[in-house]
């Protein structure tokens, strides 16, 4: 493949844009909220669901598009033109292609992290991480294996750019409304622990956790499809859910001498926040 892609090449990466699949094996914890925050952190032409509910998944995935790769999702369940889905507020993806192609092509809130998971008998253990934090942490005990089942559901994902010249969008966001089909071969539920860490680049801490539900295994095929594409309608009012969700606060780097001139300006903020840790019942 050379820096101009050949008639060929284009075909290629189009049939295996067109059709990704994707294989995961990770713990999915469900949690309840409130309705007041579900509500204060969704776009406009978002409502919340019927119940205040989300949805913690430490794991990693293989695909026939990108390789493998660690995952880590946090999600709220939305209604958007009245499907009800998950919206993401964080996902951490590990590798150049993964994160890039999903941030690209879906507009998926993808930023560069670390997952691991680890299993010994019926335990489980996970953890995420990005810029030395363990945002979230996961321990389970599993039951007996359960029945194979498949779970239909939809995600919501919104491509939008900041404008090249640094305010605004670029253009009118869209809504892509993903179809995914959830083919759990391997399950099963059991008891667990998680603990939820927030920092100023990643404000899980923000999130009123109430209470965790039946924690989940599984592994298997994830089939992800876009099936319909929406503007979102709202203009540069979307722009503080795109910085927020898909963007680190830019003072927390460092300042270069040339524009400081050695004079420290930094101003010192307290990276202390509150720690959740909730058990299921």
């Amino acid at each position: 493949m050379s820096y101009v892609a050949s008639p060929e090449e284009i075909a290629i990466w189009e049939e295996f844009s067109s059709k990704p699949e994707f294989s995961q094996e990770g713990i999915e914890i469900p949690f309840h909220t409130t309705f007041a925050y579900v509500k204060s952190i969704l776009p406009p032409g978002f409502e919340p669901a019927a119940e205040p509910t989300g949805s913690i998944l430490v794991g990693t995935m293989e695909s026939k598009l990108c390789g493998e790769f660690d995952c880590t999702l946090v999600t709220l369940d939305a209604k958007f033109k009245g499907i009800t889905g998950k919206y993401c507020l964080l996902m951490l993806i590990s590798g150049d292609t993964p994160v890039t192609w999903g941030r690209e092509v879906w507009g998926e809130t993808k930023k560069t992290g670390i997952t691991r998971l680890w299993r010994s008998g019926n335990y489980r253990y996970g953890y995420a991480e990005r810029n030395g934090v363990r945002l979230i942490e996961v321990e389970m005990e599993c039951g007996d294996d359960l029945p194979a089942e498949t779970v239909k559901g939809s995600q919501f994902e919104i491509k939008a750019y900041p404008h090249s010249q640094g305010k605004g969008l670029q253009w009118e966001p869209k809504v892509n409304v993903l179809e995914v089909v959830e083919h759990k071969t391997r399950r099963a539920t059991g008891r667990g622990r998680v603990t939820v860490r927030g920092t100023r680049a990643d404000p899980l801490h923000s999130i009123p956790i109430q209470s965790v539900g039946q924690f989940e295994y599984v592994s298997g095929l994830a089939e992800y499809t876009v099936v319909a594409e929406h503007d979102l309608g709202c203009g540069n009012a979307y722009m503080p859910y795109l910085i927020g969700r898909y963007y680190d606060d830019l003072r927390i780097f460092r300042v270069g001498a040339e524009w400081n001139k050695l004079e420290n300006k930094e101003v010192d903020v307290d990276e202390t926040f509150p720690v959740q840790r909730l058990s299921s019942r």
